[in-house]
């Protein structure tokens, strides 16, 4: 079941944007304080949240930079009466995958929503889900089509092989040695081209123009595909 958090001080606003979700056959969960959201996000991931800039106990900047810190890849937007271009960016480097500014029309929140639940939508829980899914990185394992952002990223097919390699074990971190073992199918070979040289044209396409990083390398140890 697809689930909701709002994470909203605001009754009247958590009612509103919850009676349009519910119609709309998504589930709600609400929460009203930064504790309260924080506790709640302990469960399993929720297809969307939305956050408050503010709370009675916290920002919605603290929540925000806890949830990144655990790890907890949920999408996020977060809702503001905060206008300036440098609040704006300020939430979105921290972790925030939309911002929409108070008044909105709650036609535009409602599509906001849905494009977060579609684009970050969890890959099936079965091992052989053919779609992954990191933040807004879309990898087809059927298709070996690659998009970021909603914008198709060509790549060869030893880069795509590679990165259906991480992005299959997200969060994971695989060594060069791990990464090639894993190759031994694919068509596309090159002696002159290594693991790391592979990775650097991959994190050129995939993260180059894009504020938050996805290809990591994990320093003695490998690489990793984490939002």
């Amino acid at each position: 079941m697809t689930e909701i958090l709002l994470a909203l001080p605001d009754t009247a606003e958590r009612a509103r944007i919850a009676q349009r979700l519910n119609a709309a056959g998504l589930n709600c969960i609400s929460a009203a304080t930064g504790t309260d959201t924080l506790s709640l996000l302990g469960a399993p991931r929720f297809s969307a949240v939305l956050l408050d800039w503010q709370y009675p106990d916290m920002t919605g900047l603290d929540v925000l930079h806890e949830m990144r810190t655990r790890s907890l890849d949920t999408p996020v937007m977060m809702l503001s009466h905060r206008t300036s271009v440098a609040e704006r960016i300020q939430a979105l480097d921290g972790g925030a995958d939309d911002y929409l500014i108070r008044p909105y029309h709650i036609d535009e929140c409602l599509a906001r929503i849905r494009r977060l639940v579609r684009v970050y939508a969890l890959p099936a829980a079965s091992g052989s889900a053919a779609m992954c899914c990191i933040a807004d990185l879309t990898v087809d394992l059927k298709h070996h089509v690659v998009t970021r952002g909603g914008k198709r990223l060509m790549l060869s097919a030893r880069e795509c092989a590679i990165l259906e390699c991480l992005a299959q074990r997200p969060g994971v971190t695989l060594s060069g040695s791990q990464i090639e073992a894993s190759l031994n199918k694919t068509p596309e070979q090159s002696a002159s081209a290594t693991i790391p040289v592979y990775i650097h044209w991959l994190r050129r396409k995939i993260d180059d123009g894009f504020s938050r990083p996805l290809l990591h390398t994990v320093r003695s140890r490998g690489y990793m595909l984490k939002a």
